[in-house]
């Protein structure tokens, strides 16, 4: 009788398992980090530039 049994039991447990929702841990995302200093460097650079071909005034405003 208990061979019998085995059988369904194992049917019983797998279906059980089944139907339940599987619920996993989400990992936090990594924070952002801002932009490293040569790049900050470079984007005044760039907008000092501009600005100095418009006028002069415009320049000192984009770089200070």
């Amino acid at each position: 009788m208990h061979s019998q049994i085995q059988g369904t039991m194992s049917n019983v447990i797998a279906t059980e398992r089944a139907d339940r929702a599987m619920i996993r841990a989400v990992k936090p995302g990594r924070p952002e980090r801002p932009p490293s200093v040569p790049m900050r460097a470079r984007a005044a650079y760039a907008a000092g530039r501009m600005a100095r071909r418009l006028d002069r005034d415009t320049a000192r405003r984009a770089v200070a």
